[in-house]
């Protein structure tokens, strides 16, 4: 063969060649960003969890049960350090979502036992709710996306559907427990409560089904168990709701012991959470 002929075989070899590159370099790329987003979710989460509990407590002290300021007062140091560390160890700065968040925090943290309870819930709610969009900004932007995971097709059932169904339960959690602190549940209060416990029902149980049906690895067993045990606590949880706050004449239960109980069903929902997300992150880093 002559040079000339050569030359565009080469030529074409080459180019082949850089496209491979660029291509594997960009998968590189990719999946580096995407290990930095399932830390920095991780930590996310945590904190997310933290200011339910917050919300839960205030909801206590502020309809008049003074011995929970001590949880109160820890979880903002909680909440303090665990905002550092996300800031310390993430790019987080760069999301208008965590800006608002450190503003509103500071506000709320500063006022949180001199609130009404209803404007205390209701900053709580709109804070949690703008974590939330930040946690699914963070997905994104980190290609944790079913289009970007093919392996993993209910991949948003988690930044979504599944966060969702926690909110609510912290949000029934926030509102029973003042409701079991007074042991009066007014109209507003009913309303909200069964609202919730519907929202709860439906989702939580679509949700575990979606689940089910798009997990196919070799822990499904372990899934299925800790879906279980969480449909067994949502559906309790709704249970005490009706039964022992909405329709109930005189409110019996005991404020913290319905505190727990909602607590073990976020456990639960937050099990699942970080198992799939364990999961994610295995693939991740040995793929």
């Amino acid at each position: 063969m002559t040079f000339h002929q050569v030359l565009p075989i080469v030529l074409g070899l080459l180019v082949v060649a850089l496209l491979v590159f660029f291509v594997l370099r960009q998968k590189r790329k990719t999946r580096i960003l995407q290990v930095e987003g399932v830390g920095t979710i991780v930590q996310v989460k945590q904190l997310i969890t933290s200011i339910q509990q917050h919300r839960g407590w205030c909801s206590a002290y502020l309809r008049g049960d003074a011995s929970v300021i001590g949880d109160i007062q820890q979880l903002q140091r909680k909440i303090a350090q665990t905002t550092l560390a996300i800031e310390n160890e993430h790019p987080i700065k760069s999301y208008e979502r965590w800006f608002s968040y450190t503003e509103h925090w500071k506000r709320l943290s500063g006022s949180a036992t001199t609130l009404t309870a209803d404007n205390s819930f209701k900053q709580h709610t709109q804070l949690i709710g703008n974590m939330l969009y930040l946690l699914e900004d963070i997905a994104e932007s980190h290609f944790l996306t079913a289009e970007q995971l093919g392996e993993f097709p209910d991949i948003s059932l988690l930044w979504r559907e599944l966060l969702q169904v926690s909110e609510c339960v912290g949000q029934s959690r926030a509102l029973g427990t003042g409701v079991a602190t007074v042991k009066e549940c007014n109209r507003v209060e009913k309303i909200r409560l069964g609202f919730l416990r519907q929202k709860i029902t439906e989702t939580a149980e679509i949700t575990y089904a979606q689940l089910k049906e798009n997990h196919s690895g070799h822990n499904q067993h372990k899934l299925q168990s800790l879906i279980e045990h969480a449909s067994k606590q949502t559906r309790y949880l709704c249970s005490v709701i009706e039964h022992e706050l909405v329709e109930c004449e005189q409110i019996q239960l005991d404020a913290k012991n319905y505190f727990s109980l909602a607590t073990e069903a976020i456990n639960s929902l937050n099990q699942i959470f970080d198992f799939k997300l364990a999961e994610l992150e295995q693939f991740l880093t040995h793929k």
